[in-house]
């Protein structure tokens, strides 16, 4: 039988407070069964991306703090969370600016891999993976269970950012015990820092801006050196480089991007029992960049709503169906690309294929595409008394 996906479109056509999309938000997390899958006591991670400076179309407050609510309210002490990518304490504060903290969200925020971005527990990965283990953070490894929520946007490596992404990077640890590249491992599988071509650099230096770590030194017109030691393998700075010409490469094919990415999340998911993640796919503001990068552009698609499930492959099925199904919206990077018809846009944005990590993901076991989408337009009832209307396809 094929597994349940509920959808609360974002639209909202009836003034009260239940046909809002917050007020669908509970519904939902009552339908999927949180109080269930939460035993009492227990630790429960509430993963998701906490933007960057100048990134700001990250999920709101408010909806975090409904999963915090319906956690606590099942027994679980929640704990809001993600993986450095910058220095933690710099990550906290960029959190906070904005608007994650415990106030606004109920709970406390904290860095699964530590402040320092390197406690992390080593997990093997699949034969045939990238490379052969995987740090993951922590405070992930050791909870009960957790919700994922994820923003959906596009994203250079995979072409679209969903849930796989957010478990994959935002699950393991930045560096090792040691001090080594851990996450990087995923960008860079032969380990090695972006090349530079000094015959094709401008030195415009819009890589050492880019780079969180301040990994680039750069000598104006003579030199450009990447600190072997200290470079994360993130490859914002190829990112932006390829804009400028392409000085800085770091070379990896879509295949092995997207089996790398999948295995990372399978090491992740494997440290939780079945039944004991829930997955909350946040289908808003969709622009074409991924939120690590210092901007945030105005969105390619109109929001599309929200998708829950306990299947991540079954999840992120549903969500690019609507988002195939989804026009572009004009005066945005689709409209630069020359695209005017729905139908992968982020993929097409990016050049990438958007469901060969979910190929692997099927293959490796993570899950199944095929599932019965349940649309609730309510909360279960509304303040007149009537009860929600839902659509199954």
């Amino acid at each position: 039988m094929a597994t349940e996906v509920l959808h609360a479109p974002a639209r909202c056509t009836t003034w009260e407070y239940e046909w809002s999309l917050p007020a669908k938000l509970e519904e939902i997390l009552r339908r999927s069964g949180v109080s269930a899958m939460v035993t009492p006591g227990e630790y429960v991670a509430v993963k998701l991306h906490l933007g960057s400076e100048g990134a700001f179309r990250t999920i709101r407050p408010v909806f975090v703090r409904k999963v915090v609510e319906a956690i606590r309210s099942a027994g679980g002490i929640p704990f809001v969370t993600d993986t450095t990518r910058i220095p933690g304490l710099e990550y906290l504060e960029v959190a906070a600016a904005n608007g994650y903290s415990h106030l606004t969200c109920g709970a406390p925020i904290i860095m699964a891999d530590g402040i320092f971005g390197r406690d992390v527990v080593r997990v093997p990965l699949g034969e045939g993976a990238p490379v052969a283990e995987m740090g993951v953070a922590s405070a992930i490894y050791h909870a009960g269970a957790m919700v994922v929520l994820t923003h959906c946007k596009g994203h250079i490596g995979p072409g679209y950012g969903g849930a796989i992404k957010n478990v994959a990077f935002g699950g393991v640890g930045r560096r090792t015990q040691d001090d080594g590249v851990n996450r990087g491992h995923l960008h860079s599988v032969e380990n090695l820092p972006p090349a530079w071509n000094p015959r094709l650099c401008t030195f415009c230096e819009r890589c050492a801006a880019v780079c969180p770590i301040n990994a680039i030194e750069i000598e104006k017109t003579v030199s450009l050196k990447v600190n072997e030691g200290v470079c994360d393998r993130c490859g914002r700075c190829v990112r932006i480089c390829h804009e400028e010409g392409g000085a800085l490469s770091m070379p990896i094919s879509e295949e092995v991007f997207a089996r790398g990415m999948v295995e990372a999340a399978r090491a992740v998911l494997s440290t939780f029992a079945a039944g004991k993640v829930l997955y909350l796919n946040f289908l808003q503001e969709l622009q074409p960049e991924c939120d690590c990068m210092p901007v945030a552009d105005v969105p390619v698609m109109q929001d599309q709503g929200i998708l829950a499930g306990l299947d991540i492959v079954a999840v992120e099925t549903a969500t690019l169906d609507l988002l195939d199904a989804a026009p572009p919206l004009p005066q945005s990077k689709a409209e630069d690309a020359g695209i005017g018809e729905a139908g992968d846009v982020l993929g097409r944005i990016n050049q990438r294929r958007t469901r060969l990590p979910l190929e692997y993901a099927a293959a490796l076991g993570l899950g199944e595409s095929a599932h019965r989408l349940v649309t609730i337009h309510s909360k279960r009832r509304s303040k007149v008394g009537k009860p929600p209307r839902e659509h199954r396809r």
